[in-house]
């Protein structure tokens, strides 16, 4: 889930650095403050909304081998 976040985060601070510069004629160094804010805040949300997905829809990982064995 962290990687769904980190990815969508990276897309999202690019898309808004760059649409802040271009479309709306921001000074850049706005709108490279807002990279990592934009970018930093829509990965977090991405998590949470992960996290509190039905078991079937939530993206599938590879067991642990402790969670295998049963052991702490």
């Amino acid at each position: 889930m962290a990687w769904i976040g980190i990815i969508v985060g990276t897309f999202a601070g690019v898309f808004s650095a760059v649409a802040a510069y271009a479309l709306y004629a921001l000074p850049l160094w706005y709108s490279l403050m807002l990279y990592p804010t934009v970018g930093t805040t829509s990965a977090i949300l991405t998590i949470l909304v992960m996290i509190h997905l039905p078991p079937g829809l939530r993206p599938m990982a590879q067991p642990h081998r402790d969670e295998l064995r049963g052991t702490a």
